[in-house]
């Protein structure tokens, strides 16, 4: 899984230090990962002051284990799907640095930006395919319209497997990582996403976001109290299919863009 799992981590494991007084070692994830960067709480190394819990879904022994939302995997003829079991994730807010948040302030000043929201079409397709595409045109849309009462600031990654074009009515800002990206999250007023990554960062600031999470998860799975969250209304929901679903494609079309522009609204 992705950055926004090692924030889902990261919200237990600093309610696990604020109860044990006890340093977190993440254990099954993928690596060292930049959300870990500056946080006071987590180390690599086990000693007498520190414990192991788990980063990750797994049976690997640790000193204390998280059920985290993915309950497990089916296998279908069509690929396989997650089965979720309810999970409420914990907001964590992001340590960034003063280098970061200062670098973050020279982008905005640079683009002479100051009220805005952040409107994210780029949606990851490499775990749940294309589940999460919303549709780039109605992100255009809704752009289109909401630029109209904000200014619209569109965080383009670096990664070249993001293909979307340029966001009209929007300023496109090409950030150098993910720390800085957030950085200037921290200075808006909004965001609008489909669920992922950006939802985590945005409900740890404690900044309003208006989430498209579609069919392929529900708010049983992964909601923040401080996030308007839209899912698919009919059945077969939460999907989990990480291979293209025709059931994620029906839901994805149901969510119009007159109500996310409405809540929208309601957050300003």
């Amino acid at each position: 899984m992705g950055l926004g799992d090692d924030l889902i981590f990261l919200g237990k494991a600093e309610e696990i230090h604020k109860r044990t007084g006890k340093k977190i070692v993440p254990i099954y994830g993928s690596g060292w990962s930049p959300m870990f960067d500056n946080v006071e709480f987590i180390t690599k190394e086990k000693t007498a002051d520190s414990i192991y819990v788990n980063a990750r879904d797994t049976d690997q022994a640790s000193d204390v284990h998280v059920d985290y939302y993915e309950k497990r995997k089916e296998s279908t003829i069509l690929g396989q799907k997650i089965i979720f079991r309810h999970f409420k994730p914990t907001p964590f807010r992001l340590r960034l640095t003063e280098k970061e948040q200062k670098e973050a302030g020279e982008i905005i000043l640079s683009h002479d930006i100051s009220n805005f929201c952040v409107v994210n079409p780029d949606y990851k397709s490499t775990f749940f395919s294309s589940n999460k595409n919303w549709g780039f045109k109605k992100y255009q849309e809704l752009t289109n319209r909401l630029s109209k009462h904000i200014e619209c600031v569109r965080l383009k990654p670096a990664d070249k497997k993001y293909r979307e074009p340029e966001l009209k009515n929007s300023v496109n800002i090409k950030t150098p990582n993910v720390r800085v990206a957030a950085a200037i999250m921290e200075k808006s007023q909004f965001g609008i996403t489909y669920d992922g990554l950006l939802q985590h960062i945005f409900a740890g600031f404690k900044i309003p976001c208006v989430v498209i999470q579609g069919g392929l998860v529900d708010t049983n799975v992964m909601s923040y109290d401080t996030n308007i969250h839209h899912t698919y209304k009919h059945h077969m929901t939460p999907c989990g299919s990480t291979y293209d679903c025709a059931h994620c494609k029906e839901a994805n079309d149901s969510i119009t863009v007159d109500e996310i522009f409405e809540s929208c609204m309601k957050v300003m």
